[in-house]
């Protein structure tokens, strides 16, 4: 089974014991965005996938490639 952006999203936030309210705060802050919760949740359901630049900023805040977070 190939885990999608989503999953990924997901299993970073929670291996951290994050909720989204905090994340999302904390990229806001970090990273002067607009997040909100509603994104958030759209992106770990894989209803829409973040933009590139948006993605960029999650591989930052994780830690992580982009070439893991997108697969």
């Amino acid at each position: 089974m190939v885990k999608g952006i989503g999953n990924r999203i997901y299993q970073l936030r929670t291996e951290k014991n994050l909720t989204m309210d905090m994340i999302v705060a904390d990229m806001n802050k970090k990273y002067d965005l607009q997040l909100n919760k509603s994104m958030f949740s759209r992106w770990e359901k894989e209803i829409t996938n973040p933009s590139l630049e948006s993605a960029k900023f999650l591989c930052d805040y994780f830690d992580v490639s982009l070439d893991y977070l997108i697969g």
